[in-house]
């Protein structure tokens, strides 16, 4: 029998209590999870770009691609928590943060989801390694590692790549703590993303025609 569902609002994340049934047919909860953005720290007063951004959902492990919270409690193994999720699969909820990055950042005024169907000059792909809570040492972290390219959708060639990183503490090993720690880490990361993002377009943008052609990073 489902229970009945709370929204709790601790530590800024969107908790969803849920009920479900397992194979063996044993009915249990776990906690559905949504990071939510802070970037009122890095509030932008430039003026706005010139191009417009797709972004695309981000290529991972099989491992990754799974709403399943993943734990490596020691290198090359992953493990999962039992009763917790994420609102969507990994790959999913980072590009709908990406997209919501950039929007409330406002200097990329056209911004969308590839599969929204709409155009755009530049395309955001990301190769997601690493989405994880790892336990390396003793202290839990979670831990994000990326791939960001940069593709100009007009000659389908890479303007620029970049690897780009962040983490942060779980303080423990339970789900919430994980959460936390992951909304934490992508709100350090997202800026990162932007900026290079912004500032690799538009120096590809305002160069010479000769350059584009060769423009490779």
């Amino acid at each position: 029998m489902n229970r009945l569902v709370a929204i709790l609002t601790a530590f800024g994340m969107s908790l969803l209590l849920g009920a479900c049934a397992a194979l063996s047919g044993k009915h249990g909860s776990f906690a559905i999870y949504a990071p939510q953005l802070d970037l009122s720290a890095h509030a932008q007063d430039n003026a706005g770009v010139p191009w417009q951004l797709l972004v695309d959902t981000p290529q991972s492990s099989g491992t990754l691609d799974t709403a399943r919270i993943a734990v490596m409690p020691s290198p090359g193994v992953l493990e999962v928590y039992a009763d917790a999720r994420w609102g969507d699969p990994a790959p999913t909820l980072l590009r709908n943060l990406i997209v919501r990055a950039f929007e409330t950042d406002a200097r990329v005024n056209g911004v969308s989801a590839v599969d929204a169907g709409l155009g755009g000059d530049y395309l955001l792909a990301i190769n997601l390694h690493d989405f994880q809570i790892e336990l390396a040492g003793g202290t839990p972290r979670a831990v994000i590692r990326l791939t960001a390219k940069l593709y100009d959708r007009s000659s389908n060639r890479i303007v620029a790549s970049h690897a780009l990183a962040a983490s942060a503490d779980a303080g423990s090993t339970d789900a919430a703590s994980a959460a936390r720690a992951f909304e934490l880490a992508i709100n350090e990361l997202m800026p990162q993303l932007v900026e290079w993002t912004i500032a690799q377009g538009n120096g590809h943008w305002s160069a010479p025609a000769s350059d584009k052609a060769n423009a490779r990073e």
